[in-house]
């Protein structure tokens, strides 16, 4: 049975490259392109369903988390690869939250690359050589109960949100869409368990370290 691969990356250039590495194997095929989040979401809601998605973190219009919190909600059962230059730790713990199954930087070579898209779609996981060991025994320690666990990006939205900027103006700030940032509101205000914009900047004045 042949991997349908569904690509997000804002480089086209980069695209053209994994198709071109991928083109001499028999099993692999490209079905789906995307430039962004919402693009790839778009694209996978109108089309046939692949077998694998595999997405950068960081584009325009909707990054890679935000779209992978989301098609992992709409479809469990289709696994998300983040492919990405970032491997910092704050990166890799944002897209595992998201629900990505793996993670692999574009420093991987072509044998890394399938090795990752054959072992998510065979429901295991799997995470690039690059990323330290002991970061994964942190990442997957399981937090204590009742422990509320906000994303690097959460912290920081929630940090503008208590110093009274809009929406419009966070996604201006932060140069993100403002359909991501409504997403990352209501996962703040799911996590915290608060309806209020009043109770978010006062949770915030509490538990953050904001500087005026």
């Amino acid at each position: 049975m042949k991997i349908k691969v569904a690509i997000a990356d804002d480089h086209k250039l980069f695209i053209d490259g994994i198709k071109s590495i991928l083109s001499t194997e028999i099993d692999v095929d490209i079905v789906m392109e995307a430039g962004n989040g919402l693009e790839l979401i778009k694209a996978i809601e109108t089309g046939p369903l692949p077998t694998i998605i595999v997405t950068d973190i960081r584009m325009p219009v909707m990054d890679g988390i935000a779209a992978t919190k989301e098609l992992t909600k709409k479809y469990p059962d289709i696994p998300i690869l983040a492919l990405t230059m970032y491997d910092q730790g704050a990166d890799v713990v944002e897209m595992l939250e998201a629900g990505a199954k793996g993670y692999v930087t574009k420093e991987a070579d072509k044998q890394e690359l399938l090795l990752a898209l054959k072992r998510l779609v065979a429901g295991e996981k799997y995470f690039s050589k690059t990323i330290p060991e002991d970061f994964f025994k942190w990442a997957s320690c399981a937090p204590e109960e009742n422990e509320i666990i906000l994303t690097r990006r959460e912290k920081e939205i929630l940090a503008l949100i208590a110093k009274g900027r809009t929406t419009l103006q966070i996604a201006h700030e932060l140069k993100l869409s403002k359909f991501t940032i409504d997403t990352h509101r209501k996962n703040i205000h799911k996590k915290l368990k608060i309806k209020s914009n009043t109770g978010l900047v006062n949770y915030a004045l509490k538990n953050l370290n904001l500087n005026y």
